[in-house]
C-alpha cells in the first residue's frame, strides 16, 4: 500500500489533533500508561502516522507541554495585552502562577515525580537552562505591570519548580498544610517578581 502524503494543511491539521487529545489522555492514563496507540486512536491516526510527527512519547511530552502553555497563558494574556493597551495586573500573575498547578488545566500537576524523573532522562530539554528560561521569564515580564528591575530568574524559577513540584507531590505531604504550603510559595514568586 503506497504511503499517503499529506499536504501542509493537513500536516497541521494532524499535529492540533494530536496535541489537542493529549491531555485528556494524560489525565486519565498517566504518563506510563498514556501509549502512543492510544493517542494515534483518539486522534483518529494510524500509529505509524504518530511517528511522522515525533520520534517518541516523550519528544510527544515535550510538545503538549508547550502546547498547554500557549493554551493556558492565552487565558490570561488577552490580546489586549498583547497589544499594549494594558498590563497583568498582580491578581492576573497570581492567576498564571495558580494555574501552573492547577490539575483541570496543568500538565505538571498531572505527573507524578517519577514521570517527570523520566522525562528528564529522555529529554535534555527537560533539564534546567536558565538561558532558555530567561528569555520565557522576559517575555512574560514584558507584560506585567511594573516588576522590579533586578529579578533573580534563578531564584524565580527555583521556586516555579518548587511550587510544581510540591503539586506533584500532594500526596506525601499533610493535606492540612496544603494550601497554605502553596499560598507561601505563591507569595515568594510574587516577592521576586515585585519586590
Amino acid at each position: 500500500m503506497p504511503l499517503r502524503v499529506f499536504n501542509e494543511e493537513e500536516k497541521n491539521q494532524i499535529r492540533e489533533k494530536l496535541l489537542s487529545v493529549g491531555f485528556p489522555l494524560l489525565r486519565q492514563y498517566g504518563l506510563i500508561h498514556m501509549s502512543i496507540p492510544k493517542i494515534a486512536k483518539e486522534a483518529k491516526i494510524g500509529t505509524g502516522t504518530f511517528y511522522h510527527f515525533f520520534k517518541s512519547k516523550e519528544e510527544y511530552i515535550y510538545e503538549l507541554i508547550t502546547y498547554r502553555r500557549t493554551i493556558l497563558l492565552s487565558t490570561v494574556i488577552t490580546d489586549d495585552i498583547k497589544k499594549g493597551k494594558r498590563k497583568l495586573s498582580k491578581s492576573e500573575v497570581r492567576q498564571i502562577i495558580g494555574l501552573m498547578i492547577d490539575k483541570e488545566e496543568s500538565i505538571y500537576s498531572n505527573l507524578n515525580l517519577s514521570e517527570e524523573a523520566k522525562l528528564f532522562e529522555y529529554m535534555k530539554a527537560f533539564s534546567p537552562n536558565l538561558g532558555h528560561e530567561k528569555i520565557i521569564a522576559k517575555q512574560l515580564l514584558g507584560y506585567i505591570d511594573q516588576p522590579k528591575d533586578n529579578i533573580n530568574y534563578a531564584v524565580l524559577f527555583n521556586l516555579l519548580k518548587i511550587l510544581i513540584l510540591t503539586s506533584q507531590a500532594v500526596n506525601e505531604l499533610h493535606t492540612e498544610g496544603y494550601e497554605e504550603t502553596i499560598s507561601i510559595l505563591t507569595d515568594n514568586i510574587m516577592q521576586e517578581i515585585y519586590g
